[in-house]
């Protein structure tokens, strides 16, 4: 089951509030703040809190007061901001603010910014003051335990706009309730999760590579099969490293100081939200949980996607690094031999919790599956993803040079299939040409677009300009029996010695026949109604050749 969520405070604490510009003002204030301090949710220097006892919505580091929204008993609402006590005389200027000390003694204090003045909260002097206060906060010793539960919420708020709408909707409206919201907004596994349900369970496996030529559908598939589950999506690039998937230091600029801190990737937030599924907070609590239990509630939890899309852009055992040997299922947390190690730059304990299915697109035509590490070929399940033809269908009759030679339309399917047949022997068949190309092709105008901008220039592309063999796959050639002016490659010119004197002043030595080549100028021009429909059915049929 689903650990209850302590939403219905906060939902409480923003109707009491009761100004939903300023709390979203507040939740962008915090995700700032989450991005400078850069600790998980769930780390015990960071706690976000609500108060029963008052309206208002914290926000400590390292146990100090960093930042607050608060609505008086009368008047308006108002954001505090912590800054060092010697930073006070810098905002003797703003006149519009107010300052509060923390306690006494601290060398602390709050500026109080009503909602009327909130512009001030981008004023350079004051966020200067702020986020240099963060950093010092958080290198502050700790105090003593918080004494108030850590709300995760907030942060969820705060990072996620589409959950804060829920929560300000569900404060403006008392007849909807916080359950109501979670089974219209979640998906269907995780109601049934917090009803006391066993998910429903996805069909594919853990570790799914759908690979192909490219126009196989295999995004598209991906998306479907991601569709019913909270889902990250991530495009590789070959730029793309550990640093940027994991964790990496990165520099950072805050007012005139440049830190280094650790900035975690989208798998180790993928990770982080699948264990939220089950009830924990931060990978930390599941990790320091008994076995037994972390096996349940992991296996009992909703699943949760993440979608690597070209996957084989990057260089994939440079990306996931040490992280390899635990992808296996059974390596997984909550897995009898579940493993866990350490990261390299946080030092963190880590593991990839059962309940994260990790799916990626691979293009065939930019690399082999064969040419694959053997270690990540072994961890992943692979679905091949071919060109489909029989759901192609064919275009409407189109305007012929040659009136009455044609009165059928194109059959998709037979053309493409035949020239993918002509491709594989000519090349491979990870380099076939998928039917997505095809599929919005309803016209003759469609068809003539759609060869003279995508596959023409794909298969420039697999044969390396070499214009025999794409003549050769469309059809072209002479002994195929198309008429000159069904061609779509034309002959520019064939030169013979004679012509080569001409050219060089003399014939260059050891130099076969030379031919150049030319795209259709009809096609080329845009002029579809010259270019006949034969042009293309004949590709896949044949008649006697030409003399």
């Amino acid at each position: 089951m689903i650990a209850e969520r302590p939403s219905q405070t906060l939902i409480d604490r923003i109707r009491d509030i009761g100004q939903p510009e300023a709390v979203r003002r507040f939740f962008a204030l915090l995700k700032e703040l989450i991005d400078i301090v850069n600790l998980p949710n769930g780390d015990p220097r960071l706690a976000f809190s609500v108060r029963k006892d008052r309206k208002s919505i914290s926000a400590d580091v390292n146990f100090f007061l960093a930042l607050r929204l608060h609505k008086p008993r009368t008047g308006e609402a108002e954001y505090w901001l912590t800054i060092k006590r010697s930073d006070q005389d810098k905002l003797k200027k703003l006149t519009e603010i107010d300052v509060a000390p923390i306690t006494e003694k601290a060398d602390y204090v709050s500026v109080i910014v009503g909602q009327s003045s909130a512009h001030l909260l981008h004023h350079q002097t004051l966020r200067r003051c702020w986020e240099d206060c963060l950093l010092e906060l958080l290198e502050t010793p700790k105090r003593g335990p918080h004494v108030a539960r850590h709300n995760t919420d907030i942060y969820e708020a705060a990072e996620n706009e589409g959950f804060l709408s829920d929560l300000l909707r569900l404060a403006d409206n008392p007849d909807l309730s916080y359950d109501a919201i979670r089974t219209a907004t979640a998906p269907a596994e995780v109601a049934e999760a917090e009803a006391g349900y066993v998910a429903n369970k996805p069909t594919f496996p853990k570790n799914l590579i759908l690979y192909g030529p490219p126009g196989t559908g295999k995004t598209y598939l991906a998306r479907q099969l991601a569709q019913p589950y909270p889902t990250d999506v991530v495009t590789f690039h070959p730029s793309y490293g550990y640093e940027e998937f994991v964790e990496g230091i990165r520099p950072e600029a805050v007012g005139n100081q440049v830190t280094y801190k650790v900035r975690k990737g989208i798998f180790y937030k993928a990770c982080v939200s699948a264990v939220q599924l089950a009830g924990y907070a931060t990978l930390a609590d599941c990790l320091n949980d008994q076995p037994e239990q972390r096996q349940r509630r992991l296996a009992n939890a909703p699943t949760q996607v993440l979608l690597i899309d070209e996957i084989n852009r990057a260089n994939i055992a440079k990306v996931l690094g040490d992280l390899i040997a635990l992808l296996e299922d059974a390596k997984r947390l909550g897995a009898p031999d579940e493993l866990w190690l350490t990261l390299p730059y946080s030092q963190e304990r880590f593991g990839i919790p059962l309940n994260l299915h990790i799916i990626g697109t691979m293009n065939t035509a930019d690399r082999s599956i064969a040419l694959l590490d053997i270690a990540l070929r072994r961890r992943f399940n692979f679905r091949e993803m071919g060109p489909q033809y029989d759901g192609l269908g064919g275009t409407q009759p189109g305007t012929s040079a040659n009136p009455g030679t044609l009165e059928a339309g194109v059959e998709l399917g037979t053309l493409l299939r035949t020239m993918n047949e002509r491709i594989e022997y000519l090349f491979d068949r990870d380099h076939l040409i998928g039917h997505a190309y095809l599929l919005g092709v309803q016209t003759h105008d469609d068809l003539c677009l759609t060869f003279r901008d995508k596959l023409i220039p794909l298969l420039q592309e697999y044969f390396y300009d070499d214009w025999r063999r794409i003549q050769l796959v469309l059809g072209d050639n002479r002994a195929w029996g198309k008429t000159p002016d069904q061609r779509l490659i034309w002959v520019k010119k064939q030169y013979s010695a004679p012509m080569e004197r001409d050219l060089f002043g003399e014939s260059p030595d050891d130099r076969p026949d030379v031919v150049t080549y030319e795209l259709n100028p009809h096609l080329v021009a845009g002029e579809f109604d010259k270019i006949p429909t034969e042009a293309f059915t004949r590709i896949y049929t044949k008649r006697d050749a030409v003399n």
